[in-house]
């Protein structure tokens, strides 16, 4: 199955894209994910989005907890937003 993984502010520079397409084995949850992305960018892209702060949605809702996922779903690594 493939899903779409995005990611916002810090967490696109820690990886180094904003968004991408993510071949994985049937039947993953968000640790799964994590774990593929970890093999693909590195430890330093695990530890960003892996931060107890990160929010994450999958099809724009966000989930708290283990999710396993379907084909097509979009997942969302999201840091705390700040503004001034």
């Amino acid at each position: 199955m493939t899903v779409r993984v995005r990611l916002f502010a810090a967490l696109r520079e820690a990886v180094g894209s904003d968004a991408f397409d993510l071949p994985m084995q049937d039947g993953l949850d968000i640790a799964g994910v994590i774990g593929v992305i970890g093999a693909r960018f590195g430890s330093n892209a695990v530890a960003a989005i892996s931060a107890p702060s990160v929010r994450v949605a999958v099809n724009r809702e966000f989930v708290d907890g283990p999710r396993r996922l379907r084909d097509g779903d979009e997942i969302a690594f999201m840091p705390p937003i700040t503004g001034g």
